[in-house]
């Protein structure tokens, strides 16, 4: 055979091994690219949902605030500012599930101990509030304003575990 032969046969081989490479490279760029996509996108999600989150609970905490000094001043429109209180736990309820559904673990369970928190905290000013024996009332305010401590406690270690999730350091959870 002639080397002429050998030459283009090399060049034939080279060039199958260079698209071969090329095509590759392209297969792996792409699923790196589709991975860093996914992964921005589930960042950009459980932000949304921790804001949300956030954003709920300390809208009831504030009305948790207004609704027991308005009760403790037994203010004529502290039954009302309890309503909603009741209200606003409903809507922190629902984003502790979204939280629970796009969090890790560690964060699902300080969002649902925050949205537990208030509810209690609800039920308790309802209690110190209401008509009934009044060892029973005198303890309801106890409830009410350990319940507040621990929410407000919460939502501020859920905020920094959320915070360092999202900045990628995963030595929290």
């Amino acid at each position: 055979m002639s080397e002429q032969f050998y030459t283009l046969a090399g060049a034939v081989v080279g060039g199958l091994i260079g698209v071969a490479g090329t095509m590759g490279a392209a297969h792996l760029t792409g699923r790196s690219q589709r991975r860093s996509q996914h992964e921005q996108w589930r960042r950009q999600v459980r932000r949304d949902a921790y804001s949300a989150f956030i954003t709920r609970a300390a809208q009831a905490i504030r009305q948790g605030h207004s609704a027991h000094e308005a009760a403790q001043k037994d203010d004529h429109g502290a039954s009302d500012l309890i309503k909603e209180l009741g209200v606003a736990a409903a809507q922190v309820e629902h984003a502790a599930t979204l939280v629970s559904l796009e969090g890790p673990e560690d964060v699902s369970d300080g969002a649902v101990n925050i949205q537990i928190g208030i509810g209690r905290w609800h039920r308790a000013l309802c209690t110190a509030t209401g008509v009934g024996p009044g060892e029973r009332q005198d303890a309801a305010w106890g409830r009410a304003l350990d319940a507040s401590t621990e929410v407000e406690d919460g939502l501020e270690e859920f905020t920094v575990i959320c915070r360092r999730l999202l900045d990628g350091r995963a030595d929290i959870v």
